[in-house]
Protein backbone atom coordinates (compact mmCIF):
# COMPACT_ATOMS: atom_id res chain seq x y z
CA UNK A 1 0.00 0.00 0.00
CA UNK A 2 2.90 2.29 0.78
CA UNK A 3 3.86 2.08 -2.98
CA UNK A 4 0.89 3.00 -4.29
CA UNK A 5 0.11 6.25 -1.99
CA UNK A 6 3.46 7.56 -2.55
CA UNK A 7 3.16 6.74 -6.24
CA UNK A 8 0.21 9.41 -6.20
CA UNK A 9 2.00 11.26 -4.10
CA UNK A 10 4.40 12.09 -7.27
CA UNK A 11 1.78 12.26 -9.63
CA UNK A 12 0.50 14.99 -7.43
CA UNK A 13 3.82 16.39 -7.24
CA UNK A 14 4.00 16.39 -11.30
CA UNK A 15 1.51 19.07 -11.24
CA UNK A 16 3.54 21.44 -9.86
CA UNK A 17 5.86 21.39 -12.63
CA UNK A 18 7.35 24.91 -14.16
CA UNK A 19 5.53 26.45 -11.20
CA UNK A 20 7.37 26.04 -7.95
CA UNK A 21 11.00 26.45 -9.07
CA UNK A 22 13.62 27.30 -7.55
CA UNK A 23 11.47 25.00 -4.90
CA UNK A 24 10.87 21.31 -5.36
CA UNK A 25 8.22 20.01 -6.73
CA UNK A 26 6.03 17.92 -3.69
CA UNK A 27 3.18 15.79 -3.58
CA UNK A 28 1.17 14.45 -0.13
CA UNK A 29 -1.73 11.92 0.23
CA UNK A 30 -3.80 11.72 4.15
CA UNK A 31 -4.16 8.10 4.31
CA UNK A 32 -6.98 7.37 7.53
CA UNK A 33 -8.37 3.97 8.10
CA UNK A 34 -7.42 3.00 4.79
CA UNK A 35 -9.24 5.79 2.85
CA UNK A 36 -8.07 8.77 1.22
CA UNK A 37 -9.07 11.68 2.72
CA UNK A 38 -6.91 14.40 1.58
CA UNK A 39 -3.88 15.06 -0.90
CA UNK A 40 -2.40 18.28 -1.94
CA UNK A 41 0.80 19.54 -4.36
CA UNK A 42 2.81 22.06 -4.14
CA UNK A 43 1.50 24.66 -6.55
CA UNK A 44 3.40 27.65 -7.34
CA UNK A 45 6.04 29.18 -5.72
CA UNK A 46 5.96 31.08 -2.43
CA UNK A 47 2.40 29.19 -1.83
CA UNK A 48 1.51 26.84 0.55
CA UNK A 49 3.52 23.39 0.18
CA UNK A 50 2.00 20.01 -0.53
CA UNK A 51 1.14 18.86 2.83
CA UNK A 52 -0.51 22.37 4.08
CA UNK A 53 -2.83 21.93 0.96
CA UNK A 54 -3.28 18.41 1.56
CA UNK A 55 -4.64 19.49 5.12
CA UNK A 56 -6.35 21.98 3.59
CA UNK A 57 -8.19 19.34 1.64
CA UNK A 58 -8.85 17.10 3.85
CA UNK A 59 -12.72 15.75 4.07
CA UNK A 60 -12.19 15.14 7.91
CA UNK A 61 -10.18 15.57 10.64
CA UNK A 62 -6.74 14.17 10.04
CA UNK A 63 -5.70 13.44 13.58
CA UNK A 64 -4.61 9.73 13.53
CA UNK A 65 -3.98 9.66 9.88
CA UNK A 66 -1.14 8.43 8.15
CA UNK A 67 1.02 10.97 5.46
CA UNK A 68 2.47 10.42 2.41
CA UNK A 69 4.96 12.78 0.96
CA UNK A 70 7.72 12.38 -2.16
CA UNK A 71 10.25 14.55 -0.05
CA UNK A 72 10.98 15.41 3.53
CA UNK A 73 8.50 17.95 5.09
CA UNK A 74 10.65 21.27 5.87
CA UNK A 75 11.77 22.50 8.64
CA UNK A 76 12.58 25.83 8.40
CA UNK A 77 10.60 29.48 8.37
CA UNK A 78 11.00 30.50 4.57
CA UNK A 79 8.13 32.27 2.66
CA UNK A 80 6.01 29.50 4.63
CA UNK A 81 6.33 28.05 8.10
CA UNK A 82 7.94 24.58 8.63
CA UNK A 83 5.69 21.72 7.63
CA UNK A 84 6.89 19.41 9.58
CA UNK A 85 5.77 21.61 12.49
CA UNK A 86 2.11 21.41 10.60
CA UNK A 87 2.25 17.68 10.72
CA UNK A 88 2.97 17.47 14.16
CA UNK A 89 -0.07 20.20 15.39
CA UNK A 90 -3.00 18.67 13.16
CA UNK A 91 -2.15 14.89 15.19
CA UNK A 92 -0.65 12.72 12.17
CA UNK A 93 0.54 9.67 13.47
CA UNK A 94 2.79 7.97 10.85
CA UNK A 95 4.48 9.98 7.66
CA UNK A 96 6.22 8.08 4.71
CA UNK A 97 8.62 9.86 3.12
CA UNK A 98 9.99 9.28 -0.45
CA UNK A 99 13.45 11.44 0.04
CA UNK A 100 15.56 13.22 3.04
CA UNK A 101 15.63 16.86 1.84
CA UNK A 102 18.82 17.75 -0.15
CA UNK A 103 18.63 21.68 1.39
CA UNK A 104 20.82 22.17 4.33
CA UNK A 105 18.11 23.94 5.95
CA UNK A 106 16.13 20.78 6.00
CA UNK A 107 18.73 18.13 5.88
CA UNK A 108 17.47 15.35 8.11
CA UNK A 109 15.76 18.30 10.60
CA UNK A 110 12.02 17.95 9.79
CA UNK A 111 12.15 13.82 10.28
CA UNK A 112 14.02 14.90 13.34
CA UNK A 113 10.63 17.03 14.66
CA UNK A 114 8.40 14.18 13.60
CA UNK A 115 9.84 11.39 15.20
CA UNK A 116 10.92 13.85 18.35
CA UNK A 117 6.66 14.68 18.26
CA UNK A 118 6.42 10.70 18.94
CA UNK A 119 5.26 9.90 15.28
CA UNK A 120 6.22 7.32 13.43
CA UNK A 121 8.39 7.73 10.26
CA UNK A 122 9.61 5.84 6.82
CA UNK A 123 11.69 6.77 4.59
CA UNK A 124 13.36 5.28 1.09
CA UNK A 125 9.76 4.48 -0.69
CA UNK A 126 10.06 5.14 -4.22
CA UNK A 127 13.35 7.28 -3.65
CA UNK A 128 14.68 6.76 -6.94
CA UNK A 129 11.59 8.20 -8.65
CA UNK A 130 11.87 11.01 -5.76
CA UNK A 131 15.17 11.86 -6.90
CA UNK A 132 14.49 11.62 -10.81
CA UNK A 133 11.55 14.32 -10.71
CA UNK A 134 13.56 16.50 -8.58
CA UNK A 135 16.74 16.45 -10.08
CA UNK A 136 16.96 19.89 -11.02
CA UNK A 137 16.12 21.42 -7.52
CA UNK A 138 18.52 18.71 -5.84
CA UNK A 139 21.27 19.76 -8.31
CA UNK A 140 20.73 23.55 -7.48
CA UNK A 141 20.42 22.70 -3.99
CA UNK A 142 23.55 20.73 -3.41
CA UNK A 143 25.90 22.30 -6.05
CA UNK A 144 24.49 25.96 -6.54
CA UNK A 145 25.01 25.48 -10.07
CA UNK A 146 21.83 25.73 -11.97
CA UNK A 147 20.88 22.19 -14.08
Amino acid sequence: MDIKYMKRAIELAKKGAGYTNPNPMVGAVIVKDGRVIGEGYHEVYGSHHAEINAFLNATEDVKGATMYVNLEPCSHYGKTPPCARAIVEKGIKKVIIGMEDPNPLVAGRGIKILKEAGIEVVTGILEEEGRKLNEVFIKYITTKIPF
